[in-house]
């Protein structure tokens, strides 16, 4: 139903990105795999060609570029498709890699007076775990796509390949082929194909779609960098605007409500630089506070001290200097902080240092606040600090 595409010689721009990162062992083991397949198909008298070199490779699986022998729903014979396969006995080798890690946390958090489980660094390799173990599943990896779909239904700018899941099983994952350009090469360089206004534009799309994923609808990708998006260009849509394909969408984040309300309260505290507030809503919904009176009150001074001496910017511009004074602070006066908070700042804090890298300049809190406050209205919160814009 799948058959290799030995007729296109161009991989276009994901391809090319994936062939980049393939190495020697993986064609060596493609090479087996195809004399496997061979000796196959001779013994069955299948004129099906088979696959060949992967375009890419990563931990999990390696990527092949095909198109469809027969249509399946709206795609018509010879759509070209990226078939991700699993890798043999990866189940075994990731939950090895989660033992290891979850010994060395909690060794770390035994160490006398470092304070390190304040950090929470135990429970974060859990979370994580919880988020990569099901990954190993292609299954819902298209799932995930699907609701992405949905989620951003109707925008130009954002989108993310359409999964074919009547061709997707647990161990390979079938979706249609992104064409474009790395974002990679936008980071890289500004010249007559990467332009300024380009680059700004591209910021402020990246920007705007992890906001409305952690604050609008609680679903984000976690393994955002740019070499998991691809630039086109909309032509679908009136001047062609540029578009952003957000691929590799295995890794994904969702707290639930009640989590996500906490998030929604602690980020929107400290983009308005309400640090005590921010302070006084991590103690509260810390599962372990060891803290007394005393270290809450330095605590949340602590955290509003490091609002009033960054006046120049926010969090959202800034938030690898917080995440370290804050823990920090966390540590000193034993506070606990929640994984899922320090997982979604880790969130922010890549995409704007990717914003950063093409727009320099951006006023990031001015695209954030409105994803904040209808954040607030969705969970019917009151009460919230006024924001201040400049």
């Amino acid at each position: 139903r799948v058959i290799e595409d030995d007729d296109d010689e161009s991989d276009g721009a994901e391809g090319g990105r994936l062939k980049r990162t393939g190495g020697a062992a993986n064609r060596e083991r493609q090479k087996r795999l195809e004399r496997q397949e061979t000796k196959s198909s001779n013994k069955s008298g299948s004129t099906a060609a088979a696959p060949t070199i992967p375009i890419g490779s990563g931990c999990v699986a390696q990527v092949y570029k095909a198109r469809l022998c027969s249509s399946h729903g709206l795609n018509p014979a010879g759509t070209s498709v990226a078939v991700k396969v699993q890798h043999p006995r990866i189940l075994e080798k990731v939950c090895l890699d989660f033992y290891l890690l979850n010994k060395f946390a909690s060794f770390l958090e035994y160490i006398p007076y470092l304070n390190l489980d304040y950090l929470s660094m135990k429970d974060s390799v859990d979370q994580f775990r919880d988020i990569m173990l099901p990954q190993l599943d292609l299954r819902v990896e298209a799932h995930n796509l699907q609701r992405f779909r949905r989620d951003f239904d109707g925008e130009s700018q954002i989108a993310f390949p359409e999964p074919l899941v009547e061709l997707t099983s647990r161990e390979v994952l079938v979706e249609k082929f992104v064409e474009g350009e790395p974002m990679l090469n936008f980071v890289l360089k500004e010249d007559e194909t990467h332009s300024k206004k380009d680059r700004e534009e591209l910021a402020r799309i990246g920007l705007e779609t992890v906001m409305k994923m952690i604050f609008l609808h609680d679903f984000i990708h976690a393994d955002l960098h740019p070499g998991n998006m691809i630039v086109d260009r909309n032509k679908s849509v009136r001047g062609s605007p540029l578009r952003i394909f957000m691929i590799d969408c295995g890794l994904t984040v969702e707290l639930g409500e009640s989590d996500h309300k906490n998030l929604v309260k602690i980020l929107g505290s400290l983009i308005k630089r309400d640090g005590y507030g921010a302070g006084q809503l991590m103690v509260d919904t810390a599962k372990k506070c060891q803290a007394t009176e005393l270290d809450v009150e330095l605590f949340c001074r602590g955290i509003q001290k490091i609002c009033d001496d960054d006046e120049e910017n926010n969090f959202l511009e800034s938030v690898g200097d917080y995440i370290t004074d804050i823990c920090y602070m966390a540590c000193k006066h034993k506070v606990k902080l929640e994984a899922a908070f320090i997982n979604a700042a880790l969130a922010c804090e890549i995409m704007e240092g990717l914003a950063s890298s093409l727009y320099p300049t951006m006023a990031v809190q001015q695209v954030a606040l409105p994803m904040v406050v209808k954040s607030e209205m969705m969970h019917g919160l009151k009460g919230m600090k006024s924001p201040k814009l400049w």
